[in-house]
């Protein structure tokens, strides 16, 4: 049982690991997933403000009214050259084409409008607030939009190279709105004649969110894939674990009653070796007293085989009871009778001192004959003093104590909490050839927890023990039944 205790246990940590592997797997791959898709976005949004730059610059510089020159050195106009400035002029352009004659024409061209825009110290400013308008920015916006199939709504601003703002579509521009949008920036008005670089920004409210949106689906399906394995493989743990409990319990139930089997086998064959010894006078009285004996126990033999057989056929772990409303005195009489034969063989004794009033109970008869007896048949193997056992009853709140004292050898205090578990053996100190498996008192409690009852134990070394077993009593009292 243990070696597949812990194949179970193997299987159940392999599997967890595997899917453990595999939630990582799938949020490794939504991750990728969504900053790949991310990044295929944000690379569409590139590509379109792009566009919407070019169509800002183009509408600035085809308004020629909008352009105003400025020269530096205060001429409000452009008048004709001087003969020795344009020789001036175009010795700097001579010499500068001559140190990149190997250079393309665009750079050359380049280099050209450099020298002007050096010499005449002059530069264009453009009004782009005549040039542009709200809706002229909008219409370009929403152009590049439908090229592209873009459906986010979008806010923009237009600043000067020093990032005063010249449009916007913002109702409240504050730093803190701003952070909640993602945003695209590009210069455009760049040129060696110009000094007036403005900066064309695009803000997308919520981007990431529209990205996760759009990969919801999939990851939806797989979340939901993922859930079913996950109840499945709980459900399987579960299912595995209880299995294994039922199995357990069923075999400690076989082991305990295998073991109960040994009780009226013995009583049976004490009264067999008493009727067949010549050397003991019998009565006719004391024969027939043998003789019940031995038809009782037969009879409980009989009934704990088919115990152990129905049991044995059942999917649950524990034993069915079979309840029935009965007299708890009676039954442990019974018992006495039925060990009295072993308690003679060593002049023992057993005394009764029965006080409750509400004595009738609702259980099983074969079950609770058993604990009475496992009790009495404790108290006779560990003493070694002539067995004394004392059995009273008192009545209790909802139902009736029955408190078993005996002389034997005790139990330590260290351990009263183990005697109920299988297979524990109190240590007999020099009581010696006690033969058993330790799981008499582990039925016991077993029983008496089905009962919805309780056992405990008083004990001191060498000083005897006393089992309190606590049951409910019958709604029936004990005057309704004899009437």
């Amino acid at each position: 049982m243990k070696k597949i205790s812990k194949y179970i246990q193997l299987i159940i940590f392999l599997s967890s690991f595997a899917l453990l592997g595999f939630l990582i797997i799938q949020l490794y791959w939504a991750k990728n997933n969504f900053d790949e898709k991310k990044q295929n976005v944000e690379q569409l949004y590139e590509i379109c403000i792009q566009e919407i730059g070019n169509q800002l610059n183009a509408a600035v510089l085809n308004q020629s009214s909008t352009v105003d020159p400025n020269l530096n050195s205060g001429i409000s106009t452009i008048k004709p050259l001087e003969k020795s400035y344009e020789k001036e002029l175009s010795d700097k352009i001579y010499d500068g084409l001559i140190n990149i004659k190997n250079k393309s024409l665009a750079e050359k061209r380049e280099e050209i409008l450099n020298i002007v825009n050096s010499h005449y110290s002059m530069n264009f400013n453009y009004n782009i607030e005549k040039a542009l308008s709200n809706n002229d920015i909008e219409e370009f916006i929403q152009e590049s939009f439908n090229d592209f199939g873009i459906e986010n709504k979008s806010k923009y601003t237009i600043t000067d190279q020093e990032g005063v703002l010249i449009f916007t579509n913002f109702q409240d521009i504050e730093n803190k709105n701003l952070k909640n949008y993602s945003q695209f920036s590009i210069n455009f008005l760049e040129d060696q004649i110009s000094d007036q670089k403005s900066t064309f920004t695009l803000y997308i409210k919520g981007l990431n969110k529209s990205i996760s949106r759009s990969i919801s689906g999939v990851f939806l399906i797989s979340f939901a894939l993922i859930l079913i394995i996950l109840s499945a493989f709980i459900i399987s743990i579960k299912i595995i674990k209880g299995q294994k409990r039922t199995t357990q319990i069923k075999t400690d139930f076989i082991n305990n009653m295998t073991h109960e089997l040994k009780t009226p086998i013995a009583t049976i064959g004490l009264a067999c070796e008493a009727l067949v010894d010549t050397n003991i006078d019998l009565d006719k009285t004391k024969k027939i007293s043998f003789l019940k004996t031995i038809q009782n126990e037969n009879e409980r033999l009989g009934k704990l085989v088919e115990n152990v057989l129905e049991n044995s056929l059942s999917d649950k772990g524990n034993p069915n009871l079979k309840l029935e409303i009965f007299n708890l005195e009676e039954i442990i009489l019974k018992a006495i009778k039925s060990i009295e034969l072993s308690y003679n063989q060593k002049s023992g004794e057993i005394h009764t001192d029965f006080m409750a009033q509400n004595v009738l109970i609702e259980a099983d008869k074969l079950h609770i004959t058993n604990v009475i007896y496992n009790l009495l048949d404790n108290s006779l193997k560990y003493t070694t003093k002539k067995p004394r056992v004392t059995i009273s009853t008192r009545d209790i709140i909802g139902g009736l104590i029955i408190r078993i004292k005996d002389n034997g050898i005790g139990i330590a205090k260290e351990n009263h909490n183990q005697v109920f578990e299988k297979l524990f053996r109190v240590p007999t100190g020099n009581v010696h050839n006690v033969k058993g498996f330790g799981l008499g008192l582990s039925y016991v409690k077993s029983i008496i927890d089905l009962h919805m009852g309780n056992i405990k134990i008083e004990s001191k070394l060498n000083e005897g023990s006393t089992f309190l077993i606590s049951l409910k009593s019958s709604k029936i009292n004990k005057n309704e039944d004899t009437t």
